[in-house]
């Protein structure tokens, strides 16, 4: 069985939207034509012919909507997968250190963990890579994503609780006395967050920071602060 790498399972995600996208864009093809060549090959009233010309590019107008959407997912995907490869690079020193390193660990409940790391001080974290753009900043109970004016959620989901429950079940999963949970933002700028400063028991990061606040622990992490 192969050992996951960075990105390695969201750039296979991206994969599969864009063949599929690829197979909605030559269905709403096929549709464009075929009226034409139903027409030229059958004899049939010019009204049902209007019906099944109309009928076929509606279906063609929603198999290229629909294309569109997962060529935008796959793109999304692509863009995680870079900020995981990003990440992952980033801590290439420390495998020569003595840390060990897990890319897309499973997860039963949260998804998978886009990084575990066991230090040579037996410390332990998770990492949840992000490489959304923009600004980003607490609103006193979520981290929120600002563009200009406009300030979005993360779909609803509420990231420090998110990366919180990750490394709730990798502590039980690898049977350690805690795992401290991060969020590392690779593209986004961090708007008035103390990056070496827990915010509800969670540190968030940007890359440029991520590997001092790794090397900086304390010799035995046990408990949030």
């Amino acid at each position: 069985m192969d050992v996951p790498k960075a990105g390695m399972r969201i750039r296979q995600l991206a994969h599969e939207r864009r063949s599929k996208a690829l197979a909605c864009f030559g269905g709403a093809f096929s549709l464009v034509v075929s009226p034409f060549l139903i027409l030229l090959l059958i004899s049939i009233p010019s009204r049902l012919g209007i019906l099944v010309v109309l009928g076929c590019w509606v279906g063609a107008a929603l198999l290229y909507q629909q294309g569109q959407k997962l060529w935008i997912k796959a793109n999304q995907a692509d863009q995680g997968a870079h900020g995981e490869e990003e990440v992952a690079r980033l801590l290439k020193p420390l495998e020569r250190q003595g840390w060990i390193i897990e890319y897309n660990v499973p997860l039963k409940r949260w998804g998978d963990a886009d990084v575990f790391l066991c230090s040579p001080k037996s410390n332990y974290f998770v990492i949840d890579v992000k490489s959304n753009k923009g600004r980003i900043f607490f609103d006193g109970a979520m981290l929120k994503r600002g563009y200009g004016k406009q300030v979005h959620d993360f779909y609803g989901k509420n990231l420090l609780q998110a990366v919180k429950g990750q490394a709730s079940a990798l502590k039980d999963m690898k049977r350690v006395s805690f795992v401290q949970p991060i969020i590392c933002f690779t593209q986004a700028n961090l708007e008035k967050i103390k990056q070496n400063k827990q915010i509800n028991g969670v540190y968030v990061v940007n890359a440029v920071n991520l590997l001092s606040l790794l090397t900086s622990a304390p010799k035995k992490l046990t408990k949030y602060s």
